[in-house]
């Protein structure tokens, strides 16, 4: 089995543009995020795909693999279905490029995951319990609600699932690993984003409204994206934490 690793770097995101690039403690996020996946034993190759040559460049500067993908590409998820053009393997596990302290134990659980249902999903993905109260209220953090075959039931943005009794709701985080086949870049591959996909701006949404499942299990790293300039502050501390 041939595991790809995509890395999808967007320069001209719209609550960050440039971040990428962005320092972190005196290195560009985006070499911070490569860094890490690299330490994954799990991952045959890695590339990154980006639509601007200026992340083009450094990664070329920087002896990185990239490649150019469209300016069209609505998602991260777009780019890998690309990418899935000119790659082919069995697997490919979507990194996102604003993770730059990401886990690598997180990409092998993917990869496991995948190994361990012997294909009987297209996607898969993690999430992670969560208590404070802030990253439960949060925005920028997506939570999700699964079944008891710890399938999607539905992603979104706000406080799910709510509790209409005195029973303590259970909040589990999203965390953007991602592991794809080829057939689930066919679905993805619809010119537009579906309903829900559009009302919460997650990508994932898009296999729920055309009815597919989602695989996904408990994971315990560390996750901190960087959504936001003032992200780049918790990734210092975290780090200088270390």
């Amino acid at each position: 089995m041939k595991v790809l690793g995509v890395i999808p770097a967007r320069y001209k995101s719209t609550r960050f543009e440039g971040k990428p690039l962005a320092l972190i403690d005196g290195i560009p996020m985006l070499k911070r995020t490569y860094m890490q996946a690299a330490k994954s034993s799990l991952l045959d190759d890695i590339v990154i795909a980006t639509e601007d040559k200026r992340v083009f460049d450094f990664c070329v500067k920087e002896n990185l693999p990239v490649e150019m993908t469209s300016p069209e590409c609505l998602t991260g998820t777009d780019r890998l279905a690309e990418i899935s053009k000119s790659y082919d393997y069995d697997l490919y596990v979507n990194i996102q490029g604003d993770e730059p302290v990401i886990d690598p134990s997180s990409i092998e659980q993917i990869v496991n995951l995948f190994k361990g249902t012997e294909g009987e999903y297209d996607v898969y993905n993690l999430y992670k319990v969560i208590t404070d109260e802030k990253e439960i209220n949060s925005n920028t953090i997506i939570k999700v609600i699964v079944n008891e075959l710890d399938e999607v039931m539905y992603m979104s943005r706000l406080p799910i699932p709510y509790s209409n009794n005195d029973i303590v709701s259970t909040y589990r985080q999203q965390i953007p690993v991602y592991g794809f086949t080829k057939k689930a870049f066919d679905v993805f591959s619809i010119p537009n984003k579906t309903t829900n996909e559009k009302f919460e701006d997650i990508e994932l949404l898009r296999f729920i409204d055309l009815g597919y499942k989602i695989k996904m299990t408990e994971t315990w790293v560390d996750s901190i994206a960087v959504d936001v300039p003032g992200d780049v502050d918790k990734v210092e501390l975290f780090l200088r934490s270390k």
